[in-house]
């Protein structure tokens, strides 16, 4: 048979069933999900697709629904080429199968076979059946109807090829045995008794998944990646940091290489890749295409991505040759357990916690002791002690771990009383406005008796009389371009730890975090209650059941935090002689 093609494509389309995503039950029917690509919503006129898979088997609903993908894939396409916003692509070999399988699922369609059931030339006996059969595997009878059908193919799909091109050929060969398949499925639905073998490649479960595995290319791939509603909706820096990622594959693999086109040893050259290019890339070169990065990174003497970075390249990759996998598209994943050996972090990049000097520095600041104001004249001396923003992050920091982020996002209705305990909440919202690191770092943290003394309670009171609930606590703080208050922050830190003379460049705010963990471990608190008060994990299974620490009990903890290397008495606007003698007993350091 001419046209093998087929033959070696269909053993490829071989996949155990993994559950789809976007398939849900309503009543007694499934139904599919899907989100329409950003760059067609407009044209759409609607964010999301919804499509009734006709069964409640889910099964069932698992194969009309990568029919269904596919459709939607082929009316995006569609739409694209209406809207300009697509090319003619050349044709290639990979791209065969798709067409044909497309072609073929719509040819067995039973309209389409009832239709051609009551053609008036349809034959009427076996022998006129079997002569057609006959013909139909003739290449010199059929050769006009498959050049015409081609051609069809390639304008419907947006492709182009010359007449003469391998892959042109190889079209027509395919299109051949499907013509032969359907004209043999003819001839038995008119006479079950002929001695007539169905190609079993052309099977109808075969085809829908011949139609899937043809060929997503990594443009597209990406598209659907995000649209998946399985997925929850990415925002501002960490949008950023993906649709980064992404660029960098398009730019090495091809945003029009097929998904199976990318093998093991693709993605091996991939990690080669990684290894010789820059960190901050962007900054050195922008705007220039990352294979070309490469080329002048060695003549720049510029340093290396770290294996951590490199690996979060290969994740990226991972996550979306999975999804490929899930959904049919690809048999094997090329990126399964390819990652880069983690390195020990350098002491050269080593984050360092502050010093009982530093914290002297940090405090004895005009921001602590008195300012011009806590805008431009922040670092000059004057009458002012302002209580907003830049004053309290790193106080909040020193006496509870909280991160950056974390701080700047809090609202007035994160600071809450639970178990008679005064606590602030740490937590992510429905609308994505408030993030956390990790799942562990949703937690509370009791209010320190240092930061009460300071009047952090009385200053969210005082906001509360005038301004709602969910109302940012330092709304004077403003949002950078990636929609966090911390971006803009942090590099106000930078230069104010210039002003005060802590240079290191080792020592960044998220120091305060490891200086209070340095005071958590002085205090002697147990391991248990330190993850508690800091939102770490050990990763062990027992985290996982049980409701946790009371408050009281984490603020008992709490109160064992001090710094003997720095007086902040001068700050406190309430009594606390107790916390004073506490204090004067050194019962932690953070010298």
């Amino acid at each position: 048979m001419r046209a093998c093609v087929v033959h070696k494509c269909g053993t490829q389309a071989r996949h155990s069933m993994a559950r789809q995503n976007g398939i849900k039950l309503r009543g007694s029917t499934y139904w599919l999900r899907v989100r329409v690509p950003d760059a067609l919503r407009e044209v759409v006129g609607k964010g999301e697709v919804r499509r009734s898979l006709r069964t409640g088997d889910y099964k069932e609903a698992c194969s009309f629904a990568r029919l269904e993908r596919v459709t939607l894939d082929a009316e995006w396409d569609a739409l694209r080429r209406k809207a300009g916003l697509d090319k003619k692509q050349p044709l290639r070999k990979g791209d065969v199968l798709q067409l044909v399988a497309n072609w073929f699922v719509q040819r067995s369609d039973p309209s389409a076979i009832e239709q051609q059931a009551g053609e008036a030339d349809a034959p009427t006996t076996y022998d006129a059946a079997i002569r057609e059969l006959q013909e139909a595997a003739s290449w010199d009878l059929m050769a006009p109807q498959l050049f015409g059908d081609a051609q069809e193919l390639l304008d419907e799909n947006g492709l182009e090829a010359d007449e003469n091109e391998p892959a042109f050929l190889c079209l027509q060969e395919t299109l051949h045995a499907g013509h032969l398949e359907l004209e043999r499925r003819r001839v038995l639905r008119d006479f079950p008794s002929a001695p007539i073998a169905l190609d079993p490649y052309f099977s109808t479960p075969q085809s829908a998944q011949l139609h899937l595995v043809a060929k997503t290319r990594l443009s597209t791939l990406i598209e659907n990646f995000q649209a998946d509603l399985s997925r929850p909706q990415l925002r501002g820096k960490t949008l950023a940091k993906r649709q980064a990622q992404w660029r960098m594959l398009e730019a090495f693999f091809g945003s029009e290489t097929l998904v199976s086109d990318i093998s093991r040893e693709k993605v091996r050259a991939f990690m080669r890749f990684l290894e010789r290019y820059p960190s901050n890339a962007s900054k050195h070169f922008p705007g220039l295409d990352p294979l070309r990065v490469v080329e002048l990174t060695k003549a720049h003497g510029l340093p290396k991505l770290s294996p951590e970075t490199a690996n979060g390249y290969l994740r990226q990759l991972g996550a979306l040759t999975r999804f490929a996998l899930h959904e049919g598209i690809i048999s094997s994943d090329p990126a399964a357990g390819l990652l880069f050996r983690r390195s020990k972090i350098a002491a050269k990049d080593r984050r360092f916690p502050f010093t009982g000097d530093d914290l002297q520095r940090i405090f004895a600041a005009p921001l602590y002791r008195g300012c011009k104001n806590d805008g431009a004249g922040y670092s000059r001396p004057g009458p002012h002690i302002v209580r907003r923003g830049r004053f309290w992050v790193p106080l909040i920091s020193l006496y509870t771990g909280m991160r950056l982020n974390e701080i700047c996002q809090l609202t007035l209705d994160d600071f809450a009383v639970v178990d008679g305990t005064d606590v602030i909440l740490i937590r992510s919202s429905d609308d994505e406005k408030k993030r956390v690191k990790t799942e562990a770092g949703q937690r509370f943290v009791p209010v320190h008796p240092e930061l009460r003394a300071i009047g952090l309670l009385k200053h969210v009171e005082q906001q509360r009389a005038t301004r709602p609930a969910n109302a940012p606590v330092f709304p004077e703080l403003p949002l950078g371009s990636t929609e966090y208050r911390s971006n803009l922050f942090s590099k106000f830190f930078a230069r104010f730890l210039q002003h005060v003379g802590i240079d290191d460049r080792r020592k960044v705010f998220h120091s305060f975090r490891h200086t209070y963990r340095d005071a958590l471990r002085e205090a002697d608190i147990s391991a248990e209650r330190v993850r508690a008060l800091g939102g770490w994990t050990s990763g062990r299974t027992e985290e996982t059941y049980g409701s946790g620490l009371r408050p009281a009990t984490l603020a008992r903890e709490i109160e064992k935090i001090s710094y003997p290397a720095i007086d902040l008495s001068a700050l406190w606007i309430e009594d606390c002689t107790n916390l004073a003698t506490s204090r004067r007993s050194g019962k932690s350091s953070g010298s």
